[in-house]
């Protein structure tokens, strides 16, 4: 389970990166609209970064789940410590977004753990070559 707790490292810090360089324009108030779209976004997002992998690793069941919540527990933590300080790391975006980033954070972590609860509806098959 070590991959999928640097996996979750790995996706909590390219979403961070993002939101850091280009948050100002998902998360802006003078359209509404634009941040409904981030919310929507999101969803085909999280299931190209979870259920392949979950495939490949060839996680099902319970195992799955594990997976599913060791993607997300990095970035949870994390996130609790960065939204303390949330105006000075995000300063690219206006303290009042802080809520609506939180809720985000929030929306995108259970997205993760749906996907390890959810069943397998794609399956790669590898096979081997000797």
């Amino acid at each position: 389970m070590p991959f999928f707790l640097l996996w979750g490292f790995f996706i909590w810090l390219a979403a961070s990166a993002v939101f850091r360089l280009a948050g100002q324009f998902f998360f802006t108030l003078e359209h509404p609209l634009i941040i409904m779209c981030t919310y929507l976004f999101v969803v085909p997002v999280i299931w190209t970064v979870t259920i392949p992998i979950y495939s490949i690793k060839n996680c099902t069941g319970i195992r799955r789940l594990q997976a599913a919540i060791y993607i997300a527990l990095p970035g949870m933590l994390i996130d609790a410590i960065v939204l303390l300080y949330f105006d000075k790391i995000f300063t690219n975006l206006s303290a009042d977004m802080d809520r609506y980033f939180a809720s985000w954070l929030l929306w995108a972590y259970a997205l993760i753990i749906f996907t390890g609860c959810a069943k397998n509806p794609f399956r790669l098959q590898f096979k081997r070559v000797y």
